[in-house]
């Protein structure tokens, strides 16, 4: 099993939020995507085929992402989020998990997943204290759910969800929200925060599937919200929204539900994250084609670890207003949100 230190402080600054862009903004929020590979192939995210997964040697190692989060850290971030593909696919995550968790600054580790291999891992994530887990589950009905994935797992994700909920681990429900394919199911995705405090999640559908399929942009935050009213007319904003998603709250429910303008790209102004692809390419703009090649950075002998943290710096100075300037100013195309960072 690979064992991963945490690298010695070296000729770091010390600690202090300068992640401030021209807006503003203070980041304090890392996505590090780990890699490309998924066991699912959803049809919002990738063709049917996958995709050209990156060789290992070409992905950051776990000593190069530990490096990359302690120079972030010494900037200011305090939360990271893992990501890919899907994160537990790539082997000894739990080791990457706590070596981050041991990182000076870092307050809270969060995971994106699937939630098709997570089952066996439960214990060992309640252990950590993962301060939030996103499950993406975008259909109840299995085969449905196999159409949208194109693999028959249901089960076990239902199982992973069930688990996440005895372990009392902060959850998210993400459902992608898709014109002609789920739209019935989103009252009962809801219901699923009813007797669970539970967040369930609507997010618009974003172009990045990986292909040239065109992606219909009809269901945004209002027409959602305007759906989900038809069964549950209550339905209310909460006096406080949380990060990217706009809060609703129903009576009588535990948890409550959240829309996500991710293509409207409601959240921009309160924007407070930066994302690392699987390759080590820094985006401040999840609609952007990347900022900075951290792998050469890392890879480079002649990088101090306050040349890498500055480097940082100067990227997020330069982060675009919102994601229509980021994207007027990108090469277009329609990436798989796996090889972005989901």
């Amino acid at each position: 099993m690979q064992t991963v230190e945490v690298p010695p402080g070296g000729d770091q600054s010390p600690a202090g939020n300068s992640l401030v862009d021209g807006f503003g903004r203070t980041i304090t929020y890392l996505r590090l995507a780990i890699t490309d590979r998924c066991n699912l192939r959803c049809r919002y995210c990738m063709p049917e085929q996958g995709i050209t997964s990156t060789a290992p040697s070409d992905l950051l190692s776990f000593e190069e992402i530990i490096r990359l989060v302690t120079a972030a850290a010494s900037r200011g971030i305090s939360k990271v989020r893992f990501t890919g593909g899907e994160p537990f696919v790539r082997r000894d995550f739990m080791n990457l998990l706590a070596a981050v968790q041991a990182v000076s600054g870092i307050e809270s580790i969060h995971i994106t997943s699937n939630g098709v291999a997570v089952g066996e891992y439960i214990k060992q994530l309640q252990e950590l204290g993962i301060a939030g887990f996103n499950l993406s589950l975008d259909s109840l009905n299995p085969q449905r759910f196999a159409r949208i994935t194109r693999r028959d797992l249901l089960p076990r994700v239902r199982q992973s969800l069930a688990a996440l909920i005895r372990a009392e681990i902060p959850l998210k429900i993400n459902v992608v929200v898709q014109d002609g394919v789920n739209i019935d199911e989103l009252a009962e995705l809801a219901g699923l925060a009813e007797k669970d405090p539970i967040t369930v999640r609507f997010i618009e559908q974003m172009p990045f599937n990986g292909d040239t399929t065109a992606v219909s942009h009809c269901w945004d935050s209002r027409r959602i919200i305007a759906e989900l009213a038809k069964t549950y007319p209550a339905i209310q904003r909460a006096l406080h929204d949380s990060g990217t998603a706009r809060l609703y709250t129903i009576p009588g429910f535990a948890g409550s539900i959240g829309i996500i303008g991710a293509y409207s790209r409601q959240f921009c102004t309160t924007c407070n994250k930066i994302r690392v692809t699987p390759q080590g390419l820094l985006k401040t703009c999840l609609y952007d084609n990347g900022s900075l090649d951290l792998r050469a950075l890392l890879r480079d002998q002649t990088t101090t670890d306050t040349i890498l943290a500055d480097a940082l710096v100067a990227a997020v100075a330069e982060k675009p207003k919102n994601g229509f300037i980021a994207e007027e100013s990108s090469q277009g195309g329609h990436a798989s949100m796996a090889s972005i960072g989901g």
